[in-house]
Order: structure tokens, then C-alpha cells, then sequence
């Protein structure tokens, strides 16, 4: 090989390697992590898992505003009933607790995925604040504040609304990873995982490893 075209090569070289925008490791890792525990079954499949759990979201929603509208709202003669943590009343409870356990799951899922130390203690006052907002009138009801079928309707109503929305925080979250899996894999296309995070070869090494 002649002098000229060495450099001619080594120039080529230097263009291709410029042109190639890896990620950052943190984003590497970020999405190894997201299949690691999602496991899609194909890069073509995260679409349909996106429409279904969101599509789940949605029904699950539907079907909490429903049962507190029914359940809360229309009730007549709903006994009086006042927290000792913080004073608020049963129907602000209702809605205080589900978002304390929507919330926390949000910082929840941001701690673990991005190992962050300050969301996951303020996900552990949520949760705790909500369970202790739950199950607060049936312990009143056992020690004799407040009558024991009401504390116990009130209790029932307050862990179908938590549940409830700690199942759609999950699934809603699982969706938006998903969303971003995506589009991190459309802006690096040679990019593949395996059903367990691995990183797969880059699709441009294998086409110049088949052209050599």
C-alpha cells in the first residue's frame, strides 16, 4: 500500500469513528436496566406493551374515580371522622392517601432506577403516611372512638383507593421506561439488548466485520 493511500485510509477511518455518536454509559446502563426487569420479548413488542398497560391505566383510573365517586361522594349521613395525624377529614383523606401512594411510588421507581438516595426516603414518609391514614379507623374502631362498622367501611373504602392506585403508578411507570426504551432505541438503532439487558454486537460492526 502506497503512502497516499494509507493516509487516504487513515482519514476515512477518523470520519467514521466522528461520525459515530455513542451514548453516555449512564444511558447504557439505564436501558440495560429497563429490559433487565421489563424482559420484552422482541424491540418490536414494546410498543404493544406500552398500549396495554397504558390502555390497563386507564381502565384502572376509570375505575377508582368511579368507585370514590359512589362510595365517598354519594354517601348520606357519612359519620364524621377527623385524622389525628395532621387533622384532616375522611373525604380529604380519601384523596390525600392515594396521592401519597401515588407519589411514592413515583419516587419510588426514580430511586431505584437512578439510585437516588432523597426519593427514596420521601417514598418511605409516603407509604408510611398512607398506610397510617388507611388503617387509622379501623384502629379507632377497635379501641372504641368511633363505631366499628363505620371504621371498618372507612378503612375498606381507603385500601381499595390505595391499592388501586399503587397498581396504576406501577404499571403507568413500567409504561413511561418503556416509552423511553423506545426512543433511545430509535436514536441509536445499532443498539440491541437481549431479554436480559446484555448488550448485543452494534449493527454497524457486524456489516463492516461481513464486508472485511
Amino acid at each position: 500500500m502506497s503512502e497516499g493511500e494509507g493516509m487516504i485510509e487513515h482519514i476515512h477511518e477518523g470520519l467514521e469513528s466522528d461520525d459515530i455518536i455513542m451514548p453516555s454509559e449512564e444511558k447504557m446502563l439505564f436501558a440495560e436496566r429497563i429490559f433487565a426487569r421489563l424482559k420484552p420479548s422482541s424491540i418490536g413488542a414494546i410498543p404493544s406493551m406500552i398500549h396495554k398497560k397504558a390502555k390497563t391505566v386507564g381502565g384502572i383510573f376509570a375505575g377508582y374515580a368511579v368507585f370514590w365517586w359512589l362510595t365517598v361522594l354519594q354517601v348520606k349521613d357519612e359519620p364524621a371522622f377527623e385524622s389525628i395525624f395532621f387533622g384532616p377529614e375522611f373525604l380529604t383523606i380519601t384523596i390525600l392517601a392515594p396521592c401519597l401512594i401515588f407519589l411514592g411510588s413515583l419516587l419510588s421507581d426514580f430511586s431505584r432506577e437512578l439510585g437516588q438516595l432523597f426519593p427514596g426516603l420521601a417514598s418511605g414518609i409516603m407509604f408510611v403516611l398512607a398506610v397510617l391514614y388507611t388503617f387509622e379507623p379501623a384502629i379507632m374502631g377497635l379501641m372504641g372512638d368511633v363505631e366499628t362498622g363505620d371504621a371498618v367501611w372507612k378503612t375498606f373504602r381507603l385500601g381499595v383507593l390505595c391499592t388501586t392506585v399503587l397498581m396504576a403508578a406501577k404499571l403507568l411507570i413500567d409504561a413511561w421506561l418503556l416509552v423511553w426504551v423506545k426512543e433511545f432505541m430509535e436514536k441509536n438503532p445499532g443498539i440491541f439488548f437481549a431479554n436480559n439487558g446484555d448488550e448485543l454486537d452494534n449493527s454497524d460492526h457486524t456489516v463492516i466485520d461481513t464486508e472485511a
